[in-house]
Formats: structure tokens, sequence, C-alpha cells
């Protein structure tokens, strides 16, 4: 499918997934009525209000508003200052989302029941770093409308850009599976063409060539979760870089975008449940092996942009499933609520772009340089008349 064909699936998801997330933030105030209180319970309440605060767009119930410290009669400024950060943050949503689908949605448009679930794993991972991106690109607005910007800037930038990441894992899924319905419904019929018999690329790399590609792409990844993801390193991290001024305290923005995890050695007490919270991080490598591992098949033509796009969302799917899986373990046993319990699963979502596109421009490099062109066969000479 061209992109003009996919144009329209791929702006319906990203529209699609805008709106739910809207509709979840513009319901945050209810969840401090008294019937939710006593549906959800207190606790699991204030965690619903946390979860979808930041995707509303009311103001909230703050004095930095009406009367803000230091800035007296500036309050409208501050709330104007929000409302630019929740503009920024739907249409930067809109339009990551939107051209980060087209190519997955065109290179993976052909017929198949397994090539659509990919379909919608790929957006739903892509649809879940598309809203932490869009956090991210909204948080300088958001951190100035609190005032005081320049106290603790890299602390409090680290800190906006970790919220809100916990709807997008559902909404994203629904608008994975109603943009790749809608491209099924739009996708033309096949029909066979004629061409010249000219020098080409293999439509399908081998299973050989697509298995190295995806332990290259893993390796990557496992490499930065083995490494940068320890509970040393991540110390070091957050106190070995110094700074004055301003960019004082970098360490929360670094391991913002460099963990996908995080793990500790194992005590001599339960070395048992260290071995089942590391299969959350088997469970992260499997889903970025698996993925890596389809995606040369079922591409219709290898290239970067696709290819690394849907590593990102194997490996944002892979701390998905690590995140579910911890969570499960922390619930074990536990008579609260299960939303006390629940890991935010997008919290490593930053660092799944950073080494997912690493992997995707290594398994794609492999790919490429494994599959030569094969010169079609000629056609027989026939005879010429004398």
């Amino acid at each position: 499918m061209t992109y003009r064909r996919v144009l329209g699936p791929a702006f319906f998801g990203a529209l699609l997934l805008a709106g739910l997330l809207w509709w979840a933030g513009s319901s945050a105030h209810a969840l401090s009525l008294p019937g939710a209180m006593r549906f959800f319970g207190p606790d699991q309440a204030n965690r619903l209000v946390m979860w979808t605060m930041p995707w509303s767009t009311d103001l909230p119930s703050s004095t930095q508003v009406t009367d803000p410290v230091g800035a007296a009669g500036h309050g409208t400024d501050y709330a104007a200052l929000r409302e630019t950060a929740m503009r920024v943050r739907y249409v930067a949503l809109v339009l990551l989302f939107a051209f980060g689908a087209l190519p997955l949605l065109r290179r993976l448009s052909g017929p198949g029941v397994r090539r659509a679930l990919v379909t919608v794993a790929a957006l739903w991972g892509w649809g879940i770093v598309a809203a932490m991106l869009a956090v991210t690109v909204s948080a300088p607005w958001m951190v100035a409308s609190g005032g005081s910007a320049g106290f603790r800037l890299l602390p409090r930038l680290a800190s906006a850009m970790a919220q809100g990441r916990e709807l997008p894992v559902v909404a994203a899924l629904v608008a994975a599976a109603a943009a790749t319905g809608l491209m099924t419904l739009l996708r033309p019929e096949a029909t066979p063409e004629t061409r010249p018999a000219v020098p080409t690329l293999p439509t399908v790399p081998s299973t050989a060539t697509a298995r190295l590609a995806a332990t290259l792409g893993t390796a990557v990844v496992a490499l930065a979760l083995l490494v940068l993801s320890n509970d040393r390193v991540a110390g070091r991290i957050q106190t070995g870089f110094g700074g004055g001024g301003r960019l004082s305290e970098p360490g929360d923005l670094l391991r913002l975008w460099v963990q996908l995890g995080a793990w500790t050695m194992p005590t001599g007490s339960e070395p048992g449940r260290w071995l089942l919270y590391r299969l959350g991080d088997v469970a992260l490598l499997a889903v970025v092996w698996w993925g890596l591992r389809l995606l040369p098949v079922l591409l219709d033509r290898v290239t970067y942009p696709a290819y690394m796009l849907g590593a990102v969302a194997a490996t944002t799917l892979g701390v998905v499933a690590s995140g579910v899986w911890n969570s499960l373990l922390s619930y074990q046993g536990s008579t609260a609520g299960p939303l006390l319990y629940y890991v935010a699963v997008g919290s490593g979502a930053s660092a799944a772009l950073v080494f997912g596109l690493l992997a995707g421009c290594v398994s794609t490099l492999t790919v490429r340089l494994r599959t030569r062109p094969q010169p079609s066969v000629p056609a027989p000479a026939q005879a010429q008349p004398a």
C-alpha cells in the first residue's frame, strides 16, 4: 500500500488515542466524588487520579494558579502556560503516532492473520512511545506553569517527563486495533502485475538472516538491561554527574533515558524470589527477540524506518511485559487493592526508545548486508529467421 492509502488509518488511530486519553483525563475530578471513594477505596481512587491528571485539561485546584508564590497577580499567566502545555501535548501525540504509524502500516499491509496481529502489536508499542514523547515535548511548559522553573530544573523536567505513562498502555491497544482494522478494510485487492526482469532484492530474507538480526538486536537491549539497569550503576549515574546552576542534579534525567528496568544482585535470604523477578527480564528479551525475528519476514521490504520503529515497539512491549510480571509478584499474597501494587509498566518507555532504535539499526544493517541482489533468470533467446 502507498502512503496515501495508509494516511487515513494512521490519523484515525492517532485521533482515537488522543480522544481516549482526553476522555480519561476529563474524568479525573469524578474520582474525587464520595461514590468513587467508596467504590475504589481512598488509596486506589487517589492512585487513579494520579494516572489521569497528566491528561486532564482542567486546571488543578492549586494556589499556584490563583495566587502564585512570588508572583502575585499572575495566576492567569501560569494557568495559560498549563493550557499551552496540554495543547502541545495532544497535538504532539496525534502527529507522533500518525507519522510513526505510516511506515509500519505501509510495510505490514499485506494479507494474513499473523501480519495483522503483528501490526496491532507494533502500533500498540509505538502508541505507548508516542504518548511518552508527547509528555516529554510538553514538559517544559508544564514545569514553567508551576513557577520557579529555574529551581532544580533538570529534576523537575525528569519528574514531568515520567508522568502519564499508565493510561496509554490500554488506550494505545484500542487505537492500534482500530487502525489495523480500518487498514484491512481499505486494502485493495491484489492484482498480478507484469514487470520487466531486473535485479531485485529477495522479498523475504532467509530464516538464518532473520535469526541473526534478531540475536544481534537483542544483544544490544540485553547489554543495556544488564549493565545500565543495575542498582549500583544507577547509583553512580545518579551521583556521578555534577553540574552547577540550572543544570545541576542531572541524575534523574539521565536514568530516565538509559534504564529499561531495575535489578539488584541476589541476596542470601530469598534467592528463589530473586529468580522469579528475573523472569520479567527474560520475558523482556524474549519479546524483543521474537519481534525482531518476525519483522524481516513480514515486512514487504526491510527499510530502516519500519524496522527501527518495529524494534522500538518490541522493546516497549517487552518493558510492559516485565512490568506486568513484577506487578503480579508484588500483589501476590497481599490484601490491599491491586492498583496499589501496580508497577508503572511504562516507566522504561524512554529507554526503550533509545535502545530500540539502536537494536533496530543493528538488525536492519545485518539484514541488508546479508541480503544480496539476486539477478533474475534471463528469458531464453528465440531463433531469428534468416
